[in-house]
Parts: C-alpha cells; sequence; structure tokens
C-alpha cells in the first residue's frame, strides 16, 4: 500500500456513507475500503471511484460477515488511519407509522439494536484492534440527534439505539485518547437520504418547515463533517457528539 492512507466506510453504499467514501476517495492519497447490504450500488460506486476504493459486500448483523470484511482490511492494517461507522437502520416502531411503544414488538427493536448497536460493536472492536497495534487512528460513528434528544417523529428504538451509540462513543474516546485513537460521533438532523424517502410526505414537509434553515440536510454536509473529524486537523477532538441539523436540535424535530 505504500504511503497511502486507508480509510474504512460501513454502510458505504447509500446515503451519508456513500457521500463520505467520495469525499475521502477524492483524496489521492487515500484508499478506502467500505461495505454494504446493497452489492448492486457498492460496485456501482466502485467502477464510479476507482482503483483507490474497494467495496466488499457485508450484512452487518451477521457476525461472520463482519469478521470476513475486517480480515480483508487486515493486510492493509498497518496504514488504517480512518473508520467511519455509517450503517443504520431507522426502525418502524413510531407513532407516526401507526405504532404506539406499547404494541411495538421485540422483532422491531432488535432489528434497530442489532444494526444501530450490536454491529456497530462488532465493527469498532475489530478497528480499535488494528488502530491500537498501530498507536494511531481516528473513528467516526454515525449517530443522529435523535442520539441527543427524543422526539415523537422517530422511533423508540431508533432514538435509544443513537443515545447507545452516543455513550459508546464518549466511552471509547476516554479508554483510547492516550493510544493516541480519536473517537467521535456525528449527529444528523433530518438529511435527504433514502432512510427518510420512506417517510409520509406531510411529516416530511413539517419537519423541513420547522428546520430553522427550511430544508433538509444534505449527506454531502455530513460527509465533509466526517472528513475532518476522520483527518489530523481535529488533532484534539476526542469524544465529541456534533449535531449537524442547521440548528434544529433546538426545535425542528
Amino acid at each position: 500500500m505504500g504511503n497511502r492512507s486507508v480509510h474504512v466506510v460501513t454502510g458505504g453504499t447509500r446515503g451519508i456513507g456513500a457521500a463520505t467514501v467520495e469525499l475521502l476517495a477524492a483524496d489521492p492519497g487515500n484508499h478506502v475500503i467500505f461495505c454494504g447490504r446493497d452489492r448492486a450500488a457498492g460496485h456501482e460506486l466502485r467502477e464510479k471511484l476507482g482503483d483507490n476504493v474497494e467495496f466488499i459486500p457485508a450484512d452487518l448483523t451477521r457476525a461472520d460477515d463482519v469478521e470476513a470484511f475486517f480480515d480483508a482490511v487486515e493486510p492493509h492494517g498497518a496504514d488504517l488511519v480512518g473508520a467511519f461507522n455509517a450503517a443504520g437502520v431507522i426502525g418502524t416502531d413510531t407513532i407516526l407509522r401507526g405504532t404506539r411503544f406499547h404494541d411495538s414488538t421485540e422483532a422491531q427493536f432488535d432489528a434497530v439494536f442489532d444494526l444501530n448497536v450490536k454491529a456497530l460493536w462488532r465493527c469498532v472492536r475489530r478497528e480499535l484492534r488494528i488502530m491500537s497495534a498501530n498507536a494511531t487512528g481516528s473513528i467516526v460513528n454515525c449517530s443522529s440527534v435523535a442520539g441527543l434528544r427524543a422526539a415523537d417523529s422517530l422511533s423508540v428504538s431508533y432514538t435509544a439505539s443513537k443515545h447507545a451509540v452516543v455513550g459508546l462513543t464518549r466511552a471509547l474516546a476516554a479508554e483510547y485518547a492516550r493510544d493516541n485513537i480519536r473517537v467521535n460521533a456525528v449527529c444528523p438532523g433530518v438529511i435527504d437520504t433514502d432512510m427518510v424517502a420512506g417517510l409520509q410526505p406531510q411529516l416530511l414537509a413539517h419537519l423541513q418547515a420547522k428546520n430553522p434553515a427550511a430544508r433538509l440536510g444534505t449527506p454531502q454536509e455530513v460527509a465533509t463533517v466526517v472528513h475532518f473529524l476522520l483527518s489530523p486537523r481535529a488533532s484534539y477532538i476526542n469524544g465529541t457528539a456534533i449535531p449537524i441539523d442547521a440548528g434544529g436540535l433546538y426545535g425542528a424535530l
């Protein structure tokens, strides 16, 4: 790999993850290895971006897929400097989708926590094994403004899972700071991705109208913050959970 800097992106086939893959790949010195469940989208993005990008299909709710993905990353381990954990699911146990919490199911809860928390735990564990051996690195986890406050427009399990992401991030930041490894989280508001495309049009219009900027955010606007946090320019930023929502944390949801 030479003098190239290797970055890992999970959930890199769509939305914020894909935007981050593109932004990282635009740096000539970077090599990006990303995964996702959407094979067609992943191969298409890899073809678009060229040889400094690798795509490995993976369902991160499957422990074997996580291990296989990081087994492929391992040969580049000496050059691994950054990881963005973007994979996530929004959840369906919300009153705005017709389900009160007391009528929700364990399967709905598990579907959210299996990807948003347990899969993240699996990925970060492998990332830190590699980075701690190198005594350097930066990890960014994708939480949400729902990880900083509650909102009845979002799933209860999603809100709880994103609070868990912030807690995991802060605990690891404290533990690994002296290993020269930083762990931060980004907390996007309502971003124009296919994750929110399934929401009721009236709800999307309502959220957009309440936002101080009167619009949805873009994946590229989140990717720019991730790119900064992964870079040496953010060398003294650790354990943060940064809202990216045009100030909407104070009223948009």
